[in-house]
């Protein structure tokens, strides 16, 4: 059958992914948002750092680089919509959702992830873990900008120093909570704010 046949295939379940009709389950594409790998399991922690309550802008992205790296990312934030329940996608949508739930609760402490075995959706559990830890990004904002202005090298060596100013301003710009802005003018305050 060679590539020809590979190609018909992929474009016949490309052109029947929205639709029932032709609905073939073990051709599920691997790029699909819906796949799950047979390597992917749920004990599986992507990040090493388990979110405790503390570095939530770190864990947050950190978590975000793995899920993307799983083409899952768009289970937890909403772009990949969940399917009726009598859709042919529907069994794929909630194993691929399950497993994103384990793999965000692996990475959370046991007294945070138990508090959101209520939820049953990543998605809501996504935006609960955003709704209470997110919002504290302002006052972090204010202490990382106070921070900032009283560091100082004193006896560390030049390059520890870097490190740590480094660190503080990437946390700086990503507990930013002002306006969105994709005309560059952000990015222009805070290269202006590190002089």
């Amino acid at each position: 059958m060679g590539s020809n046949g590979d190609n018909n295939r992929n474009a016949n379940l490309s052109a029947n992914a929205s639709s029932t009709e032709g609905f073939t389950p073990f051709l599920l594409d691997p790029t699909h948002a819906f796949y799950v790998h047979p390597s992917d399991i749920p004990g599986t922690r992507l990040i090493s750092n388990v979110f405790d309550g503390n570095r939530f802008v770190l864990w947050r992205k950190n978590i975000l680089i793995a899920l993307s790296a799983k083409n899952k990312l768009g289970i937890p934030t909403g772009r990949e919509a969940q399917p009726g329940v009598e859709s042919p996608y529907y069994p794929y949508w909630e194993r691929c959702n399950d497993m994103v739930i384990a793999w965000i609760t692996n990475s959370l402490s046991k007294d945070i992830s138990s508090s959101l075995m209520g939820f049953n959706t990543a998605k809501d559990i996504w935006t609960d873990i955003n709704e209470q830890f997110g919002q504290s990004n302002g006052s972090t904002y204010i202490h990382l900008q106070r921070e900032l202005g009283t560091i100082t090298q004193g006896l560390s060596d030049i390059a520890t120093y870097f490190t740590k100013l480094r660190y503080l301003w990437d946390e700086l710009s990503n507990a930013y909570v002002g306006p969105d802005c994709s005309c560059g003018a952000l990015t222009k305050h805070l290269e202006e704010q590190k002089l």
